[in-house]
């Protein structure tokens, strides 16, 4: 293939499977003092970034799983730290590793990993108002390699968090997914303050799952709208109040009018892909763009052309209300009261 066409392949599946890295503000170290956030990476060949976009798209076409790289919430103070520690250690039986790759179990060595975290370093105050650790759960569907996927969250760990913040993790057993909670201490050694956004969250996932398949998992980590899921998620406290009670919660969430148009955004750009694919004097490359418009054809996403955003359905709504109100009035008008015979 020409150089044109690898770019055309690099650049529509990167606007589809890659978010964007936006420019990011200085950071605070803890004595108040901005550090600058340099975020650069040397540019890759067309041809490399082709064929990362091949393979993703064929993962993607192929339906094979997707990881799940959520925040379970945070650690204020070192009470809630210690509690959580309690929690995904089952209280000391449940081995936790650390990132120096040091093993931590049974009570003893669990209180002197508390110890360590609340004097060591900069230190955590008891009890506190800002967020002292990130409580991170990674996971894959049922029937996945149990080991496999230690081994990714391990590695996957090291990469993004070893060199500048401590953190311990442990795999639980106990449920049919395979699963790990990783607990992260926010102030890293370069005195900065852990701080994920969105962005950060679907790197993670990227992250994870390249090493997931590092070790023969297939795994995907696309957006959600690559995927055509267009409504909001349901927030966790929803989903564990509906458990609570034993109802079923039969809410739907309307797509808002940003998710609309990232969706049509996603179309174009799997159209364009699809394309490019298809003029490729590569034989792999045609049978991959049949693949791409087959599950283009089967994605599960409402229709972009004729679907309404909630603010679009709410102002729809108030126009029918007023233009039946109006219809009352104008009849009230046309048909005065009749006369009284009687009389």
């Amino acid at each position: 293939m020409s150089a044109w066409d690898e770019a055309s392949i690099a650049d529509w599946g990167e606007r589809l499977f890659y978010q964007q890295v936006q420019s990011r503000p200085s950071r605070k170290s803890a004595s108040g003092l901005l550090i600058a956030v340099t975020r650069f990476s040397r540019r890759a060949s067309d041809s490399t970034r082709a064929n990362r976009v091949r393979q993703i798209a064929a993962l993607t076409a192929k339906k094979v799983p997707e990881v799940m790289v959520k925040i379970s919430g945070n650690g204020k103070g070192m009470n809630k730290v210690r509690a959580h520690f309690e929690y995904i250690s089952r209280n000391g039986k449940v081995e936790l590793e650390n990132e120096n790759g040091e093993l931590i179990k049974g009570s003893n060595a669990l209180r002197d990993l508390c110890n360590e975290w609340k004097s060591g370093l900069y230190g955590i105050p008891e009890d506190g108002t800002k967020r002292e650790s990130f409580n991170i759960v990674l996971s894959m569907p049922p029937g996945t390699d149990r080991a496999a996927v230690t081994h990714a969250a391990r590695e996957f760990a090291q990469s993004e968090f070893a060199a500048n913040h401590q953190f311990v993790f442990a795999t639980h057993d106990d449920e049919r997914h395979p699963h790990l909670h990783l607990c992260v201490k926010a102030l890293g050694i370069d005195s900065t303050r852990l701080n994920p956004r969105k962005t950060d969250l679907q790197r993670w996932r990227e992250g994870f799952a390249e090493q997931l398949r590092a070790h023969g998992i297939e795994a995907n980590a696309t957006p959600r709208f690559a995927r055509g899921i267009n409504r909001p998620a349901k927030r966790q406290q929803d989903i564990h109040r509906t458990k609570r009670e034993g109802s079923r919660d039969r809410t739907i969430l309307s797509p808002s009018t940003r998710a609309l148009g990232l969706l049509r955004a996603s179309l174009k750009a799997y159209e364009g892909l699809a394309h490019e694919l298809a003029r490729s004097t590569e034989s792999r490359d045609r049978g991959l763009a049949v693949e791409v418009v087959k599950f283009l054809s089967e994605m599960p996403g409402i229709d972009v052309h004729t679907a309404k955003s909630r603010n679009a359905q709410k102002h729809e709504q108030q126009q029918q209300r007023l233009q039946k109100e109006q219809a009352v009035r104008s009849k009230q008008i046309r048909s005065p009261q009749e006369p009284d015979l009687e009389r």
